[in-house]
């Protein structure tokens, strides 16, 4: 299996490639991914169909594109079976994982955000919504043509940056819809679910077990843990493990705090046991995690 990254995107460039630099990519078709071998991305990756129909597999899930319809595939996503239409338009956005998360760093509750993505990658727009970021695009190819800007890198990297959070907006939006209409089904398990991954999404990485949230929902933890399984398939407990270590790993790779200040952070009652679990679910220590992220980045 192939991997991918902004690297080899930059590598098979063609006319119909806008941009490529070491974090971002703008191209109007997906050429470059076309391969007869499923490929895993390194990166974000973001489809606007303008016209025509491009469908492909993400981790065997099927997804389908038409007009008005924008898609974002988050990295470590396989793609496979990749077929686009003859009559299709569309612009393509790659941003590197790095480049990504250095920006969210400084938001705040983007987790939940991400969560959402991942389970509702494709996202129909209306018209305006549509053309709203599209304009982010056509700012960023007009500022491509002035060569001559010594701030061009960064005017097009903060750019990608607007249709970045615009696109968030979007989708925060969406989330705050389905949350209304699931208003008056308070009692099924699948609106207990729903309140759970909220709270644990919103959560700061502070609380790491099932008690502690189903005081939040004001339920009994055998309820709220055979809930989570019956809807999920999933074990309540991993699905916190896996919320909190997201936190920590984030924190290990991008922040320059020691390894005994992220302990107290999220609230661990000693740096030993704060170790012991950063090992049990990354299988390094914090120490060589972060001198591993630090390697990748070089």
């Amino acid at each position: 299996m192939e991997s991918i990254g902004i690297d080899e995107l930059k590598r098979g460039t063609n006319e119909a490639v806008c941009y490529a630099d070491d974090c971002l990519f703008v191209s109007e078709n997906l050429q470059c991914l076309c391969t007869s071998e499923p490929v895993r991305l390194d990166f974000s990756l973001m489809v606007f169909c303008m016209e025509g129909c491009v469908e492909w597999e993400q981790n065997g899930s099927f997804c389908a594109l038409h007009e008005h319809d924008f898609v974002i595939t988050l990295p470590g996503t396989l793609l496979t079976n990749l077929v686009v239409s003859d009559d299709c338009r569309m612009k393509v956005v790659c941003v590197s994982d790095r480049f990504l998360r250095r920006m969210l760093r400084a938001s705040t509750n983007v987790w939940h955000v991400i969560r959402f993505v991942k389970s509702n990658p494709l996202k129909h727009l209306s018209d305006s919504d549509f053309e709203y970021l599209l304009r982010y695009v056509d700012l960023i190819s007009i500022e491509l043509k002035n060569g001559a800007s010594i701030y061009r890198e960064e005017i097009v990297q903060h750019l990608f940056a607007a249709l970045i959070f615009g696109m968030l907006s979007d989708i925060n939006r969406c989330m705050a819809s389905e949350n209304e209409t699931d208003r008056d089904k308070t009692t099924t398990p699948v609106y207990m679910f729903r309140r759970f991954m909220e709270e644990v999404s919103a959560d700061n990485g502070c609380h790491r077990s099932v008690t502690y949230y189903a005081g939040r929902l004001c339920c009994l933890p055998s309820y709220l843990s055979r809930i989570v399984k019956k809807v999920s398939g999933r074990r309540a407990l991993a699905i916190i493990d896996e919320h909190v270590i997201d936190r920590i790993a984030f924190e290990l790779k991008y922040s320059d705090k020691s390894v005994k200040e992220i302990a107290m952070e999220f609230d661990f009652p000693n740096i030993s046991f704060f170790s012991k679990y950063v090992r049990k679910h990354l299988k390094v220590s914090p120490t060589a995690f972060r001198n591993m992220a630090l390697t990748d980045e070089k």
